[in-house]
């Protein structure tokens, strides 16, 4: 991700002096806890799912005719056997390339990153550099970038945040309680095929998508949170719901959403639960199967909106 600022933001570029006032945002914390960015991280990621899938179409193609001429080699001719070859040679060329033009740099990845991100950090900017004129700060700091020091009172972290929000509604409300927490856990492959399609965190990235679409009642926990929790606890992909409850409470959740996935050719089954970190209980589940991604995509709109619901009758 492109940084947020650099190590300055010069709000007047006059000459600095000691009558100068100077404040401080933490930009990961901004850009983590502005409500826009957890949109387009679902978008971004089921943008690069898409092109790996399309990946492994390729790459299944070449292992296909690799094995034809392995189980033909016997019975082709040295001239077939060549095309063959050629045949292969060629494929591996256009998957290289593939690749190159998709996840190199400058590529579609990088492209799809610089679409989503740069209007959110332009806001970013925008709300530092009028959050700052509003307190009166000439020159605002970086945190993130290096200062080893800085009184709280000079920090409009919060206030940033607060001033990129509004467009969500009020944060907090006098009389109402405060959003919950959701968080939402890479589902369990529960098969060689589910694990090989990388479908648990498919299935994750379609219910931060539709999560998306709550910001407004709940606190949503980014995934990188959780990726990040996953990988320094050593725990692996296929978390236990154990250790699904550990991540959850360390991260202060109220609810978590965890399931489990199985893929038999184009057919995926799955279910989903709702989980209750403070009772360490499930609220509901969901299970459903279909062939079709479109399908697929339905059914678990309609099974998180139920577990949704469920949870709000409570």
């Amino acid at each position: 991700m492109k940084k947020i600022f650099g190590m300055l933001i010069l709000l007047t570029i006059l000459g600095f002096t000691k009558d100068e006032k100077i404040g401080f945002v933490d930009s990961r914390r901004i850009m983590e806890q502005y409500q826009a960015t957890a949109a387009a991280k679902v978008d971004f990621n089921e943008f690069v799912q898409s092109y790996r899938d399309s990946a492994s179409v390729l790459r299944q193609n070449i292992e296909n005719i690799k094995s034809e001429l392995e189980a033909e080699k016997l019975v082709l001719s040295e001239e077939a056997r060549l095309r063959k070859l050629d045949e292969i040679e060629q494929l591996q060329t256009a998957y290289g390339l593939f690749l190159e033009s998709v996840f190199g740099t400058g590529g579609k990845v990088d492209q799809k990153n610089d679409e989503l991100m740069t209007p959110l950090l332009k806001k970013v900017n925008d709300a530092v550099k009028k959050t700052a004129e509003q307190e009166g700060f000439t020159i605002v700091l970086d945190l993130s970038e290096g200062v080893y020091y800085a009184n709280n009172d000079l920090d409009l972290t919060e206030m940033v945040i607060n001033e990129l929000n509004l467009e969500y509604g009020p944060q907090t409300i006098p009389g109402v309680e405060e959003k919950k927490t959701i968080a939402v856990f890479p589902f369990r492959e529960e098969n060689t095929e589910a694990a090989s399609d990388n479908s648990g965190e498919w299935m994750q990235d379609q219910v931060y998508r539709a999560l998306a679409n709550f910001t407004k009642q709940y606190e949503i926990v980014l995934k990188n949170k959780i990726s990040f929790e996953i990988v320094n606890r050593g725990y692996g992909i296929n978390l236990e719901e154990t250790q699904a409850f550990t991540i959850a409470r360390a991260l202060q959740c109220d609810y978590f959403f965890i399931g489990t996935v199985t893929k038999f050719g184009n057919r995926i089954n799955y279910t989903m639960s709702l989980k209750d970190v403070a009772t360490n209980t499930e609220i509901d589940k969901k299970s459903n199967d279909a062939t079709e991604e479109t399908k697929l995509v339905d059914f678990l709109n309609n099974d998180f909106r139920a577990l949704l619901e469920k949870l709000q009758e409570e």
